[in-house]
């Protein structure tokens, strides 16, 4: 009897039903408190799930070692992607045990967002497990976006007026679109979004599948952009920008992908319509919210180019070209972009705006750092290079930013508005740069760019969506946060597209763009 291949097995469904979990489990799983303490309650839903996964899989390590002298862990290669995320925790480690506020603070749950070195460890332990002992499955991809339309579905009924799961409660109110679905805070929806949504339009457009597997990643991005552009979180509007800019030269050189996109983008105008055709609007004298449905110019415009850019799908659909293979045409459409990117820049350079993002550009390519840019992340980012000069090395441990921060720069936050506690950055990397110094951050970075090194270099297309996906999770970074609301389904994503990078590619070519599937035809 194969014991070695019984617990490879039995560890490998442990491992995907822990993805199962945090992907499509763990976003809709709240408490009676709504969204009071929905950032406790994550926690505590996080720590038993990671942590039982971790503890399951030892026991079961353990037991056929012990009863059926199963011992291969020798023979396991520890990929270099791994040694990162390996090094990454150690020096949360250090930079934990030789911080300066360890004795006066819990550093290990974390004194700002429950960022501390509990999180860290299971973040890193959990990436660890996944990619050693999983295998990837193509229905993974499907996972994200099936959990995308259970949280869309929530969102929806809350913004026409309904309240699932009881999650506005006392003191917050219906129609309270700054919180929503069973997320809370629009930023941390808009930071799921970039990972689910990604994962859901790339699907579409670079895999080829079922018919019935593209209309579920269709409802996922209808559904996850209609109330993506009710929240309208700039972080995640240019994370997505970039994204789109990023994938153009490698979707208009095949029709496929083309027409694809067209379709994306064509529900996306939809949703717009349908949102201004019913029409929510909340009565304050009643308290109630209805819809108070119209039809104006404005809808029948989206709908007229929904209409325009349907047509312009089929077109392309029954007329197909293929350019992608041609690499000089394909730099030669980059050169356009990077060029492009450079006479906008100077364009904002010379061009004074009065106001909005425009004028901010404007005024910071003239070096003039006002803290009220970038709504106050200037302020925050402007007096964390000064903090970082404190500690640069190691930091000064893990999720220690508030702590800081606010011991120093309480009187500056009173003086532009009323007391809030800032407890990140606002960017991931310079709140890193804060909590865990140079070293930290490089080892992160390092993790970072080996992720993008491989994923580049494998062919398969299920692995480039989940790398895409990745990819607009780090552009997000730089103007958001980790919080445990959001963080597990990033480190899980990262760990599956570990497994995407190490399957065989010809195991799946079959959803290569080149291999269509006749039903889809």
């Amino acid at each position: 009897m194969d014991y070695l291949k019984r617990r490879n097995n039995l560890l490998d469904k442990l491992t995907e039903i822990y993805i199962f979990m945090i992907i499509v489990i763990f976003p809709l799983c709240v408490d009676k408190t709504g969204f009071f303490r929905i950032l406790e309650c994550k926690y505590r839903i996080y720590l038993g799930m990671s942590v039982g996964y971790i503890a399951i899989t030892i026991i079961t390590i353990i037991y056929y070692y012990i009863f059926h002298k199963v011992n291969n862990i020798k023979n396991i290669k520890i990929s270099k992607v791994q040694c990162a995320v390996i090094a990454f925790w150690i020096v949360n480690v250090i930079s934990c045990i030789f911080s300066d506020y360890l004795k006066k603070y819990n550093l290990f749950v974390g004194v700002g967002r429950g960022e501390g070195l509990i999180n860290i460890t299971l973040y890193c332990f959990t990436f660890i497990l996944i990619s050693t002992f999983g295998k990837f499955r193509k229905r993974y991809i499907m996972y994200f976006s099936i959990s995308s339309i259970c949280i869309s579905s929530i969102a929806i009924l809350q913004y026409i007026g309904f309240n699932p799961l009881n999650m506005y409660q006392d003191g917050i109110g219906t129609h309270n679109v700054s919180f929503m679905a069973t997320i809370g805070n629009i930023d941390f929806i808009s930071a799921m979004y970039c990972i689910l949504l990604t994962v859901s339009f790339s699907a579409f457009i670079f895999i080829d599948e079922k018919i019935k597997y593209k209309i579920i990643h269709l409802l996922s991005v209808f559904m996850g952009f209609f109330i993506f552009i009710i929240i309208n979180v700039m972080s995640g509007k240019i994370a997505f920008l970039a994204i789109f800019i990023i994938l153009s030269p490698l979707i208009v050189t095949n029709s496929k992908r083309l027409y694809r996109a067209i379709i994306v983008f064509a529900s996306i105008i939809f949703g717009l319509a349908i949102n201004i055709i019913i029409n929510p609007q909340y009565h304050y004298n009643i308290q109630k919210l209805t819809l108070d449905f119209q039809f104006n110019k404005i809808s029948f415009v989206f709908l007229i180019i929904t209409g325009i850019f349907a047509f312009l799908a089929y077109i392309l659909y029954r007329n197909e070209y293929d350019l992608s293979k041609n690499k000089k045409i394909i730099k030669i459409l980059y050169a356009v972009i990077v060029g492009s990117i450079f006479l906008l820049i100077i364009c904002l350079y010379f061009i004074n705006f009065s106001s909005g993002t425009l004028y901010e550009v404007h005024e910071l390519l003239h070096g003039n750092f006002i803290d009220e840019f970038g709504t106050y992340r200037i302020f925050l980012w402007k007096r964390a290079m000064k903090l970082f000069r404190e500690n640069p090395i190691i930091g000064s441990g893990p999720d220690t930013f508030a702590v800081r921060f606010m011991d120093k720069y309480t009187d500056d936050v009173m003086k532009i508005g009323k007391l809030s506690i800032n407890d990140t950055a606002g960017n991931v990397y310079i709140t890193m740069l804060i909590n865990i110094g140079m070293l930290g951050l490089f080892v992160y970075l390092i993790f970072l760019i080996l992720q993008l090194k491989e994923g580049i270099k494998k062919k398969n297309n299920y692995s480039k969506v989940l790398l895409i996906a990745i990819l607009c999770y780090w552009i997000q970074d730089l103007f958001n946060l980790w919080v445990v609301v959001v963080t597990p389904v990033y480190w899980t994503l990262m760990a599956i597209h570990q497994l995407g990078i190490n399957e065989n590619t010809k195991d799946l070519e079959i959803g290569g763009i080149k291999n269509e599937s006749k039903k889809e035809k």
